[in-house]
């Protein structure tokens, strides 16, 4: 991923924090020299702990993180514990657990079996700190309008 410098030195903070406080580096982590400009090697990370930088911060760079969970509802609570909300994935075979997990997640785009799953007509935006209002589909116009009401009694007051 090509980037400036300052936000390829952000990432391999991130990277540098994240194994100080105990994640397993499985690739990547490093800044890539070998090409110019400012690349950062895809970057995945192992048993990623609830309470750090790396699970609970946007990297804003090819960073994963990976931590494990026993079951449906503890996946849930793991993923609506950060402060932010753009988007999140469920991969599975059963369809009525990918439509409780998709029900049960707060994000702004919930894909299954894929990633971005949809078109142009398809509102897009986070929620939480991920962002503000949508981008495309319909939602979009919502923020041009100023929607108002005005009522008018038809007939006479009771006197």
């Amino acid at each position: 991923m090509g980037v400036s410098q300052k936000q390829r030195q952000g990432v391999e903070r991130a990277c540098q924090t994240a194994l100080s406080q105990g994640a397993r580096l499985v690739t990547g982590g490093t800044a890539l020299s070998e090409r110019n400009g400012y690349f950062m090697a895809a970057t995945v990370f192992a048993g990623v702990a609830r309470d750090s930088d790396l699970f609970q911060k946007e990297v804003f760079g090819p960073v994963l993180a990976v931590t494990t969970f026993d079951d449906p509802l503890e996946a849930v609570d793991l993923a609506n514990d950060t402060d932010q909300g753009l988007a999140a994935g469920v991969f599975t075979r059963d369809l009525d657990r990918a439509l409780w997990t998709a029900d049960h997640l707060w994000a702004g785009q919930v894909y299954v079996n894929g990633w971005f799953v949809g078109g142009v007509e398809t509102p897009f935006g986070g929620v939480k700190q991920s962002g503000y209002g949508r981008e495309k589909g319909q939602e979009a116009l919502d923020g041009y309008v100023q929607t108002r009401n005005v009522g008018i009694r038809i007939s006479q007051p009771p006197i």
